[in-house]
């Protein structure tokens, strides 16, 4: 088994070290300058050989090409049923698998880079900037060893995504405590103003809005509440996402209910209306 590289992870949090980051500019410029040394030499004696060695060859039929690419209806129909057949066979997303996937053994070089990154995140406040850019690398650094991995080195494409979707929610859910309302921002402050505003239009009601009153409206929009109200029972931005994504999917529900299609101009004052009903707690720290 072999032992995780911690100066790769270290890079990650490096760069924003400024002296780091000056030292490596000026090592590839260096690099940059030699190497743009050599080409040209390279380049000068290549260039005279190249010349001379120059053959023209006549290009192939474009027809005959075409031909040969042109898949028939069968082909077509097969292409068609298996995408179908893929589709019907995707695997959902289970976040508990995934954890028992990283408690294998197998696992442990990606147990141990999560652990030293978390220790290294601690190591000071980062600012927002500083914090996505970190997070980031960090998930695409560690899916480049998750596919290196024993665990994942022979899943499919559908199986990977879902590992990908469970490690960026476990680094979420753990970083959680300095990515929501980090002590670098004014976040809290803004969702107490803005829950205040909201609040003073508690009166405005669906005619207000243009919105068509039916005897069924009251129970969509309650529904709709509650799954925007949902989004600060978690954790994680894609579990977040699809609270906001339920809510829409309602509000889609009762537009078909009522009129049978809707475009933006029937969701968006629907949608403006469930906001100013449930007056979420958290909303501008939820959207950052």
């Amino acid at each position: 088994m072999t032992k995780p590289n911690t100066e790769e992870l270290q890079r990650i949090f490096n760069q924003f070290d400024v002296k780091n980051t000056q030292s490596e500019q000026r090592n590839n410029e260096q690099e940059h300058g030699r190497a743009t040394g050599s080409n040209d030499s390279t380049n000068t004696s290549s260039s005279s050989t190249t010349t001379t060695t120059t053959t023209t060859e006549p290009l192939p039929s474009l027809t005959s090409q075409e031909n040969q690419r042109r898949p028939s209806l069968a082909e077509i129909k097969r292409t068609a049923e298996e995408t179908k057949r893929r589709e019907r066979q995707e695997i959902p997303f289970d976040f508990n698998r995934f954890l028992e996937q990283m408690r294998r053994r197998s696992a442990t070089p990606i147990t141990r880079y999560f652990k030293s990154f978390l220790q290294a995140f601690d190591r000071r406040p980062w600012a927002v900037n500083e914090q996505i850019k970190i997070i980031q690398d960090f998930l695409d650094f560690i899916y480049i060893k998750m596919r290196e991995c024993e665990v994942w080195r022979n899943a499919s494409d559908q199986e990977f995504e879902n590992a990908k979707e469970g490690m960026e929610k476990l680094v979420m859910n753990r970083l959680y405590y300095a990515t929501f309302t980090p002590s670098t921002t004014d976040d809290k402050e803004r969702d107490e103003i803005l829950h205040q505003k909201i609040s003073i239009f508690r009166w405005i009601r669906a005619e207000h809005l243009d919105i068509h009153d039916t005897v069924d409206n009251e129970h969509f929009l309650v529904f709709a509440e509650s799954e925007l109200l949902k989004i600060n029972n978690y954790k994680a931005p894609r579990d977040k996402l699809i609270c906001i994504l339920n809510c829409c999917k309602v509000i889609f529900g009762l537009i078909r209910h009522v009129d049978g299609e809707g475009g933006a101009d029937k969701f968006l004052p629907i949608l403006i209306y469930v906001i100013l009903r449930a007056n979420p707690p958290k909303l501008v720290s939820n959207v950052q």
